[in-house]
């Protein structure tokens, strides 16, 4: 996936409106990894493995940050509920195909992945 997005970083940068200078792209977990997401940043995208991290320093607001990272809290919040309500009903764990069942299941642990993520990065702006 590495290899993709840094195909891709010129892309990003002029949609974005990015600084060339200031894009990285690291593997996920790497020390390099370790090393932005411990610079004062707020996590922007969580999906699919992919993190990105944005320096607070001058370029955004944070309350406009928290309340943005607050709503998407809710909206996952909201997901994680009714996915684990539906793998909780007995009717729909027995009756759906299995495939069903752990995509479900993939999908929720995919949730609260994010979830925790966008916890971690309310915590950093506080």
């Amino acid at each position: 996936l590495k290899d993709e997005i840094s195909a891709e970083v010129k892309s990003l940068v002029a949609l974005a409106k990015l600084d060339p200078e200031q894009v990285i792209v690291v593997e996920a977990g790497s020390d390099e990894a370790k090393a932005a997401a411990a610079v004062e940043s707020v996590q922007l995208v969580v999906q699919d493995g992919v993190e990105a991290y944005l320096p607070l320093s001058g370029l955004i607001d944070p309350v406009k940050e928290r309340k943005r990272l607050e709503k998407q809290s809710e909206k996952i919040e909201k997901e994680i509920q009714k996915l684990a309500g539906r793998l909780q009903s007995k009717g729909f764990v027995d009756k759906a195909p299995a495939a069903v069942v752990d995509k479900a299941k993939n999908e929720l642990a995919e949730l609260e992945d994010q979830a925790a993520k966008i916890k971690s990065s309310l915590e950093a702006l506080s």
